[in-house]
């Protein structure tokens, strides 16, 4: 099932520019998961100035995650791309644990 030409559809616009204002960070599209194990923190300012995670959840996540402007721009380009970083309204990182593989989207599961 392709979700993206239904929007592109009730939108109104074209593909280019749908993509144009997720590589812009005009938009932010989304890809479903499930049971992914991740881990959704904040960052942190270091005395000397270096960012640091401070991790407040782990869990086997279902749902939805946002993608990066500059993944966007690779999954348009690729077709695919395997991810192992998302944006999260509720924390400032989400990422898929370690011993766990990346999560492979395909620009039609958007």
């Amino acid at each position: 099932m392709r979700l993206l030409p239904e929007i592109l559809e009730r939108w109104n616009i074209s593909e280019a520019d749908l993509i144009y204002l997720a590589e812009n960070d005009k938009l932010r599209l989304s890809v479903r998961v499930f049971g992914v194990p991740m881990e959704f923190g904040d960052v942190e300012e270091t005395a000397n100035g270096q960012p640091m995670r401070i991790p407040w959840e782990r869990v086997h996540h279902s749902g939805l995650l946002d993608l990066h402007a500059r993944d966007v721009y690779q999954l348009f380009r690729c077709g695919e791309i395997k991810l192992s970083q998302f944006r999260v309204p509720r924390a400032d990182y989400a990422a898929v644990r370690e011993e766990a593989a990346p999560v492979l989207v395909l620009s039609g599961a958007l």
